[in-house]
């Protein structure tokens, strides 16, 4: 009966070692699961926060291009405009050149003209009486 009662007291021995055992490991993997939790809980918040930040960014990428196509679009009117007035100047500028061209060759037969009326002029001045007095004046 003592050794059915060493055994059992071993036994028990055995029993409350392996229960502490075992409260420890418990304990342990209570702190490891408090610690994943915190963890999961700072992914967690650390990922809502990326979430929002990536949100603000769609929305502010969103802006950005509606300002490029604004812009762009905007750029386009202007440079059509700006081609419609040189298109108007060059052709003015060569309507210029085309009425300059007409008015240098209508001054050069005026010159021409006036060249050929004074010499006549001076014919009929020459056959006048006294116009070798005039010359000799």
């Amino acid at each position: 009966m003592l050794d059915e009662l060493d055994l059992l007291a071993k036994r028990i021995e055995t029993l409350v070692s392996k229960v502490k055992t075992l409260s420890s490991e418990s304990s342990e993997l209570r702190q490891q699961l408090n610690s994943v939790t915190t963890e999961r809980d700072s992914l967690v918040q650390q990922l809502r926060s990326e979430t929002e930040q990536a949100s603000q960014l769609k929305a502010s990428l969103g802006t950005a291009q509606s300002a490029v196509e604004q812009t762009k679009s905007h750029a386009q009117k202007q440079q059509e405009t700006l081609q419609g007035t040189l298109d108007l100047f060059k052709q003015e500028h060569q309507s210029m050149q085309t009425s300059l061209k007409s008015r240098e060759e209508e001054v050069r037969r005026l010159r021409e003209v006036n060249q050929q009326a004074r010499l006549r002029i001076d014919g009929v001045l020459e056959k006048l009486p006294g116009a070798l007095s005039r010359e000799t004046n």
